[in-house]
């Protein structure tokens, strides 16, 4: 049985997997996520890099320095400009070992309904209407 999980921009034109499980699920609600996304918050699943592999395509990235102070890379098509990957380049709160981890935006998975939020983050940065699934921790 494979555990690869596979993902992609809404165009077709990047394609990615991941060969193992996620090693975290969770949602941000930081002020780079809620501008990354367009919404409220971003879904991502996050692990190892070394189980991560780029199968078609290049995105387009930039670097910034997240709300926390970390320094991370958002990537994204170019072509059609779907969110894709998130990949922190020093340590933060979440990550002891930050440049072997990546995200993948949840909604970017060729199956997005295999997994679920089991925490969220920067909940104190949401906009007011935002909304919190039940049943998940959050942290300011």
């Amino acid at each position: 049985m494979s555990t690869s999980i596979s993902g992609r921009c809404r165009c077709g034109e990047i394609v990615y997997e991941f060969t193992s499980p996620p090693t975290r699920k969770y949602l941000c609600y930081c002020r780079d996520c809620q501008q990354f996304t367009g919404t409220d918050k971003i879904f991502v699943i996050s692990g190892p890099r070394s189980t991560f592999r780029l199968c078609q395509g290049v995105p387009q990235s930039y670097e910034l320095i997240a709300d926390n102070g970390a320094r991370i890379n958002r990537a994204f098509c170019g072509s059609c400009g779907s969110s894709l990957f998130i990949y922190p380049t020093i340590d933060n709160v979440l990550y002891s070992e930050a440049d072997d981890v990546i995200c993948a935006a949840v909604g970017s998975l060729d199956n997005p309904n295999q997994f679920s939020p089991e925490f969220a983050v920067f909940v104190s940065r949401a906009p007011t209407w935002a909304t919190f699934p039940e049943g998940i921790e959050c942290h300011a």
